[in-house]
């Protein structure tokens, strides 16, 4: 099976459950728990954890943080850069009935080109979509979609922020073989962008995961399981999806899989594949 490299955020999480609405001027207990995260460092963590030799580039801060975020990846090769100025990403998520995200990217927020390995031999390129969506990491995402091109590499691309994506995105992503987005990042794409990309493979969470390429459309539901928190899920998905996709599975058996994934993620905290890590 090919390796994967995925080019994304090592960062570190920070959830937090409130016992209670947020109100301005008030002191809330809240359940808050710091995790390994970065929507690409996932995405490899689960890669790892079902199996697939992965490489995850990112760029992290020379800290702490950092250092014990990237020693939470077992079977993940590391193609780490570190910032000697800003601080390894991190994500406040507000777990309360929604997910909310507060991010400050930093030291991801400067990956470039430079920090892109050589690609040879045979393989498959994951970026996750935060990468082209900050103007200052955006070099860095094209250029890594560019070295996959020259080198007969597949690709994939997660767009990950709806709010965020523009009219430009799509010619960011043109000839890319597999879009992922979910149900919001699709509706802010508009159908055009179909044309512009080999497939894409939508989810809608408990409803499932769609397929759609120019032969035609797949769909299959979701497992039905308890959901303990949400972070991570989308990005478990694109590991279990690109696991099976790349070992030869059709549309319908790869969304399978995707689903599976992510229903896995979601039944306990955290957005990284539970231990004791197998492999």
């Amino acid at each position: 099976m090919s390796r994967v490299v995925v080019v994304g955020d090592l960062a570190v999480d920070v959830l937090v459950t409130p016992s209670a609405p947020a109100a301005p001027g008030a002191d809330v207990p809240a359940r808050i728990r710091t995790v390994a995260g970065g929507a690409g460092a996932n995405t490899a963590a689960w890669l790892a954890h079902l199996g697939s030799a992965v490489t995850l580039v990112a760029r992290v801060g020379d800290d702490a943080a950092g250092r014990s975020a990237a020693a939470d990846l077992p079977g993940v090769d590391l193609a780490l850069t570190v910032d000697p100025d800003e601080p390894t990403a991190t994500v406040v998520v507000l777990l309360d009935g929604d997910r909310t995200m507060l991010s400050d990217r930093g030291a991801a927020a400067r990956l470039c080109p430079a920090d892109l390995p050589p690609l040879d031999g045979r393989g498959h390129l994951h970026l996750s979509g935060y990468v082209l969506l900050d103007p200052s990491s955006r070099p860095a995402g094209l250029a890594a979609l560019a070295a996959a091109r020259d080198a007969g590499w597949s690709t994939s691309v997660d767009p990950q922020a709806a709010p965020a994506l523009t009219p430009e995105f799509p010619g960011w992503v043109a000839g890319v073989d597999l879009l992922l987005p979910n149900a919001d990042e699709l509706a802010a794409l508009g159908d055009g962008v179909h044309g512009a990309v080999g497939a894409v493979a939508a989810t809608a969470g408990a409803e499932g995961a769609t397929w759609t390429d120019a032969r035609g459309t797949w769909s299959v539901p979701a497992p039905v399981v308890e959901v303990r928190d949400p972070t991570g899920a989308g990005d478990a998905f694109d590991a279990g999806l690109l696991r099976a996709w790349l070992a030869g599975a059709g549309p319908r058996d790869a969304l399978r899989a995707g689903c599976e994934a992510g229903a896995a993620a979601v039944q306990h905290p955290g957005a990284r594949p539970p231990r004791p890590f197998a492999r």
